[in-house]
């Protein structure tokens, strides 16, 4: 189920299960808590994934701030529409989103397809990033450092098609 702005709405009572924050349910608290609630009790439809040859290309897109990474898979149907299958976001932990924002990109999308890992193993798809540094780094050999590396070498036992989509251009939500 995606929720559009999740990070944002659920920021109050995210902060409350952080071990330096003493427990405070106030009124931002409240809030979110009955926002949360009317969203979810709102229908929200997908598409199931079409794994049959023949069946429209998939599509990933990816793109990472610095609380969350958030990610659209789609595919392509016979009208030439992406159709939404699945959305994905990961927040990053308080050190985590203190990366640079190169490192905090590549970190993002490895963790996202290591979420998305048994959907995506095996099946050939377009993975869509906004950042053109991020395509850099995956099809380089040297980067700055071990965990970058062990990265990278992740991503690319993914079957993917890698394509620049300049950020304006996006029609879909970020995590």
């Amino acid at each position: 189920m995606f929720i559009e702005n999740f990070s944002q709405h659920a920021s109050p009572l995210r902060r409350l299960t952080r071990e330096d924050v003493d427990w405070d349910w106030d009124q931002k608290c409240e809030e979110a808590s009955h926002k949360l609630r009317r969203i979810v009790g709102e229908e929200i439809t997908i598409n199931n994934l079409d794994y049959y040859k023949g069946a429209g290309k998939i599509k990933l897109a990816l793109d990472s701030i610095y609380i969350v990474s958030g990610a659209v898979l789609t595919q392509e149907y016979k009208e030439g529409n992406d159709i939404p299958v699945l959305y994905e976001s990961r927040t990053f932990l308080k050190l985590e989103s203190k990366y640079s924002q190169h490192k905090l990109e590549l970190y993002g999308f490895k963790r996202i397809l290591k979420k998305l890992q048994t959907i995506l193993w095996g099946n050939h798809f377009e993975l869509q990033v906004y950042a053109k540094a991020l395509i850099e780094m995956i099809n380089t050999s040297c980067l700055p450092n071990a965990p970058m590396t062990r990265w990278v070498s992740f991503i690319q036992l993914f079957s993917f098609d890698l394509v620049h989509k300049p950020g304006r251009t996006s029609t879909m939500p970020d995590g």
